[in-house]
């Protein structure tokens, strides 16, 4: 005999009606209906969800502070939380987090459990899909994208457990290496390929290129760098605007590169490249870049397209294969120990160069 779906496992929950496979809520609480779906096809699961959801119901209509639901969680967490991170980072996590807004909004955030989280994630999977252009299907969330998104859930979590409402982080007890983001493996670009794309670009484009394939600064680094940062005496360059926040110096003439063309040809005070349309840093580098890549496939389908950090993997195996000390590297490229640098590049030489950049 066939097993029965799971919302026939138990008995109808009270205040409870299903809709589809879903179970929702309907509640009268002093003569106001409530509507709202629970978000499961698990009886025993709903029941807990609406013993939630009445309770915050009841204590807004008392007038009762709610201060550990979920919205009250997310903004003391926004307002207090996020102290010290960057801008960026910022709003990446406050829009992440919204994601959890419909089906964690009617829970006391001390309610939220890993079995929350699991169906978050199947749902999320099975629905979640990005629009191409307003176009089509689109394409399903990839895993790199959901999990950024319980990162942003496990910080809020954590902060809650700082402040006292709640005593543990259901994230760090979910197994996330069932949602293991899937990535291609670099292939750095060769010499050939990044000139091309060099010629194919705009001056101010084909200047951050260049800096970036010749220094392997990271793409924000040489995007918003600026006159005052290059010292053409000791041919250094002071890296303010880093991952880290901490300031980094590097040499423009290492062992696999020589930036000096691209830095003279910058402009004399201010950013050294800007957008010609607007005068300002390019507000999004990579888009640019893709613009590029694909008027080259156009012209020439054979070309292997790349992105824009793999000119920071390229310059980095250069380093290595002409001898350069991967200790010093590590440095260089801002790596926060030699065991990242060693796990990115080392599989690219042979047994003897892996010895030699060693010593």
């Amino acid at each position: 005999m066939p097993k029965p779906p799971r919302r026939q496992s138990a008995k109808k929950p009270k205040n409870c009606f299903l809709r589809g496979d879903t179970w929702w809520a309907e509640i009268v609480i002093r003569g106001e209906r409530y509507r709202q779906s629970l978000f499961t096809d698990d009886a025993r699961e709903a029941e807990r969800r609406i013993k939630a959801l009445r309770l915050r119901l009841e204590r807004t209509a008392l007038d009762v502070p709610g201060e550990e639901s979920w919205k009250a969680a997310v903004v003391r967490w926004a307002g207090e939380g996020l102290d010290g991170v960057k801008d960026s980072v910022r709003k990446r996590y406050l829009s992440s987090i919204r994601r959890f807004d419909e089906r964690f909004g009617f829970l006391m955030v001390a309610s939220i459990t890993t079995r929350d989280i699991a169906d978050w994630v199947s749902d999320r999977k099975r629905n979640g899909s990005i629009k191409t252009q307003g176009k089509g299907k689109g394409k399903a969330i990839s895993n790199a994208s959901i999990q950024r998104d319980l990162t942003a859930l496990s910080r809020l979590l954590s902060f809650c457990c700082s402040i006292g409402w709640r005593t543990d982080n259901p994230v760090q007890a979910f197994d996330r290496t069932i949602i293991r983001e899937r990535r291609e493996p670099k292939r750095p670009p060769t010499r050939k390929e990044i000139q091309t794309a060099i010629d194919a670009a705009p001056p101010g484009i084909a200047g951050i290129l260049t800096i970036l394939a010749e220094t392997g600064m990271r793409m924000n680094e040489a995007v918003m760098l600026e006159r005052w940062q290059v010292d053409s005496r000791s041919h250094q360059i002071l890296l303010t605007k880093t991952k880290t926040s901490r300031p980094r110096t590097i040499n423009w003439h290492p062992p696999s590169g020589n930036a000096t063309r691209a830095l003279e040809d910058g402009a004399a005070s201010g950013f050294l490249y800007t957008s010609g349309t607007t005068g300002k840093p390019f507000a999004n580098f990579s888009s640019n870049h893709a613009q590029i890549m694909r008027r080259i496939l156009r012209d020439n389908p054979l070309f292997r397209r790349f992105g824009v950090h793999d000119l920071r993997h390229a310059f980095a195996v250069r380093w290595l294969k002409e001898g350069g000390n991967i200790y010093r590297l590590s440095r260089h490229l801002g790596h926060s120990s030699v065991k990242v640098t060693e796990q990115n590049y080392l599989g690219f030489l042979t047994v003897e160069e892996q010895e030699r950049v060693q010593f």
